[in-house]
């Protein structure tokens, strides 16, 4: 017994199959465009109404915006000398401009065990910054350079 393929088919059977085929094919292609851009779409009308006015009771979803406090490390020491800021994450950006060859930051705070202490490398063009995210609770913090002591960044944090 002979077996049927779609070779076999005539053309006027073909040829709807295959159109049919085709428009299934894109609908479902445009489903789920759709369906795949509809969550990145409602995400940043999400993001844009947070950064617009800042809500208290934001669900988990919502990336939560990142602060950051900038330090320059001149030849006089920290610029600037004192910082105040609330509890929560932030980002330390430290970018030095002293001149020095090495330079190794320190982060204490108070009684507490050393939170860090880091070798800042210089960069391929040599440029030598530090980037690091912390978690600091409400109390005073001391950013010093490890070979000049003198030199002093005071952190405050406050409670919320």
């Amino acid at each position: 017994m002979p077996r049927n393929t779609f070779e076999d088919a005539p053309a006027m059977v073909k040829l709807p199959l295959a159109v049919a085929s085709f428009v299934i094919l894109a609908a479902c292609a445009l489903a789920a465009k759709t369906w795949l851009a509809a969550p990145v779409a409602a995400q940043s009308a999400e993001t844009a109404e947070t950064a617009a006015a800042p809500s208290a009771a934001a669900t988990p979803a919502v990336v939560a915006r990142l602060e950051s406090e900038h330090i320059t490390i001149r030849p006089t020491g920290f610029e600037p000398t004192e910082i105040t800021r609330p509890a929560g994450r932030v980002l330390l950006v430290v970018n030095d401009r002293s001149g020095l060859d090495s330079l190794d930051l320190r982060l204490d705070a108070g009684a507490l065990p050393r939170l860090f202490e880091v070798r800042v490398p210089r960069d391929t063009k040599g440029r030598r910054e530090w980037r690091q995210l912390v978690l600091l609770a409400p109390g005073r913090y001391v950013l010093t350079e490890a070979g000049h002591p003198e030199w002093v960044c005071r952190i405050t944090i406050t409670a919320n």
